[in-house]
């Protein structure tokens, strides 16, 4: 029966101080992160986001642009030019030599990226370049509203009264560019905690290395003796 109570004593503490350790130390960043051009057509040929389940990255219509989709799919002509985000800086993606049959306009154009949403990422001056001229600079991203997870940044969507006929354009010819700055990044790849959920106002840090301070060590290893002791006594 001592056995027993000692024993819970000691897991107690050693669950409390796995909680606080939890709790002390960053979450891990990705070493780098990635956009790809989306676009869809009036007829509906497309390249989708890249977390779309049934069309995204790791399907076979990720890399490249489709028509006739689900009927009977079929891949179209066009160069897609996506981009490594490693860090702040200006960064351009593309669809380039594409065939979008007689289409006139587009229904999407976006960027899709797999930067988690957080309140330290900034995306900024989002350039729409067709066949080489701006047609729209955006001061600040517009992100799409129904993407809760990542940042997903639109420049043309018919169906949001918000940007549905922000600017015109007549249908590029030979290329579609989308440029864009972003910042907060060379902090999140240094390995800087999620702030996803995170207060918007604090005055406390997480430690920026993985390790475990000796005094919190001390600590723990104090807490779980002390626990082992007074559970002894009251036998």
């Amino acid at each position: 029966m001592k056995k027993s109570r000692i024993l819970s004593a000691i897991t107690a503490a050693a669950i409390a101080a796995t909680t606080f350790v939890s709790m002390a130390m960053p979450v891990s960043a990705a070493d780098s992160y990635h956009a790809y051009i989306g676009v869809q057509s009036a007829s509906f040929t497309f390249r989708d986001a890249f977390n779309n389940a049934s069309t995204g990255l790791g399907t076979e219509y990720f890399n490249q642009i489709t028509a006739n989709y689900p009927a009977a799919p079929e891949a179209k002509a066009g160069t897609l030019t996506d981009v490594e985000i490693t860090g702040d800086g200006t960064y351009t993606v593309s669809v380039t030599d594409f065939d979008f049959g007689a289409d006139e306009s587009l229904n999407l154009l976006f960027v899709s990226t797999d930067v988690p949403l957080n309140d330290a990422i900034k995306f900024t001056d989002v350039k729409v370049k067709m066949d080489g001229n701006t047609k729209h600079t955006f001061d600040d991203a517009f992100l799409n509203p129904d993407e809760k997870e990542y940042f997903n940044l639109q420049c043309i969507n018919i169906w949001n009264p918000d940007i549905a006929e922000l600017f015109g354009y007549v249908m590029p010819t030979s290329s579609i560019e989308i440029e864009f700055t972003v910042t907060g990044m060379d902090a999140l790849l240094g390995g800087a905690a999620d702030t996803t959920d995170a207060p918007a106002d604090t005055t406390t840090t997480a430690p920026t290395t993985g390790n475990v301070p000796a005094a919190v060590m001390l600590s723990v290893m104090a807490v779980a003796a002390t626990a082992a002791v007074v559970s002894k006594k009251r036998n």
